[in-house]
């Protein structure tokens, strides 16, 4: 279906969730960003084509994509702030898996294919040109220049002059050109690193607007069938954090969209709707995956940890110019019309956001979990009834879905 236009910039929305995914881990705020820059620089001194000097920051912005699962997390998390270390063979297993993870969930969306490819192998070492293949398949030097690029990320210490530890740096790099690391890539970053300037950018916390400069033939605007589709995208990115929630924000945006038809809202704005279903655990990514895996009762401080995820959601949207509507109904999901839901305690709930919070407590309560099984089609009901009674849910939007409820819990999306 054609939606029309909104004026959501590609690249815009690429930096958000590099964003978000920082969130992992405070050790590495602001790596994704970081490695996304010093591969465009590389690329960009090789002189690569503008397209795949544009994929290496596209690489760069989601090359740990595959590491948002709570089972490669913290291995990997250590191997990232540890820098030069080499790998052992565990660690070295699972850097491939999570590099194989990404790979798989960035591929089938077009514009992301040959960035995909790059991330695929990101983790290769050059050795002595036996990386130029791994288990028989090629090697594309952007993956190289991403894996070179990872490393230098972590490497600059967090307090201390950049430029001061600038020299010793690209002493690291090029005293493993050939055995860690492609030897173009590293006569590239060589040239690239010399200046104050290279350096200076590295660290500074407006790296969006100096790559965004170099990225301008992409950052064009997107149809709202195009942005339905990179939303349905980071969902699977959302949803792989945990096992117990794998298709959770999909099936959110399924049944917000289907209760969205069937309130006869006008397709623009279903295809909103369902746009912030995909997008409105965004802030998730914030919240450790033991808490979200946990099998048993939160405490009270993980309780607080896990209600300041729509607040993430909120705040990484809000970095995209166009988004606002979207954000609104995606970050106020957890609100209540009592006033008395989180993170905002707001009453005046848009429509769109009240239909997001019904189809979310409909597709969780549905859902099994680590500490029960989903609810039957009774429980979920009564539970519904209780919530509008207790003055969480819209009654009418409530109604709706039990009218409706075999249609709406079955219905996939378009």
């Amino acid at each position: 279906m054609s939606s029309g236009s909104i004026d959501v910039r590609f690249f815009d929305l690429i930096l958000c969730v590099s964003r978000a995914l920082d969130l992992l881990s405070l050790d590495l705020s602001d790596h994704h960003m970081r490695v996304a820059y010093v591969a465009a620089r590389i690329a960009d001194a090789l002189g690569l084509p503008v397209q795949e000097r544009q994929d290496a920051v596209l690489a760069g912005a989601l090359h740990d994509v595959g590491a948002v699962s709570g089972t490669l997390r913290l291995s990997l998390q250590n191997y990232a702030v540890a820098g030069d270390v080499p790998l052992d063979a565990t660690l070295e297993e699972s850097v491939h898996t999570h590099a194989i993870e990404g790979y798989l969930l960035l591929r089938d969306f077009p514009p992301f294919a040959r960035a995909a490819e790059a991330v695929r192998y990101h983790h290769v070492e050059w050795n002595y040109r036996r990386g130029s293949e791994f288990n028989n398949a090629a090697v594309p030097l952007l993956s190289h220049v991403l894996h070179l690029a990872d490393r230098v990320a972590v490497l600059p210490r967090p307090r201390g002059d950049i430029l001061e530890q600038s020299t010793e740096i690209r002493r690291k790099v090029v005293d493993d050109a050939g055995r860690r690391y492609h030897p173009q890539a590293v006569a590239a970053f060589t040239h690239a690193s010399r200046s104050e300037s290279f350096w200076l950018d590295l660290v500074s916390p407006h790296k969006e607007e100096i790559i965004r400069c170099g990225f301008d033939g992409q950052n064009v605007a997107l149809d709202l069938d195009e942005l339905y589709e990179l939303a349905r995208l980071f969902a699977r990115i959302i949803d792989f954090r945990s096992p117990y929630t794998a298709i959770h924000s999909s099936t959110v945006a399924a049944k917000a969209e289907r209760i969205a038809q069937l309130l006869h809202i006008d397709p623009v704005k279903t295809r909103l709707i369902g746009t912030a279903g995909f997008l409105h655990d965004l802030g998730k990514l914030a919240v450790p995956a033991e808490i979200l895996d946990k099998p048993g009762k939160l405490t009270p401080q993980e309780m607080r940890i896990i209600k300041q995820h729509p607040y993430y959601t909120h705040r990484i949207l809000s970095q995209v110019p166009g988004l606002e509507e979207i954000n609104t109904y995606a970050s106020l999901h957890h609100e209540r019309l009592d006033g008395h839901g989180y993170p905002f305690r707001k009453q005046t709930i848009p429509q769109g956001a009240r239909i997001i919070a019904v189809a979310d407590v409909f597709t969780a309560i549905s859902e099994q979990r680590p500490y029960r099984a989903g609810m039957t089609r009774q429980a979920a009901i009564a539970l519904l009834n209780r919530f509008v009674d207790e003055g969480a849910l819209d009654g009418d939007i409530v109604a709706l879905v039990r009218t409706h409820f075999d249609d709406i819990q079955n219905y996939t999306g378009s």
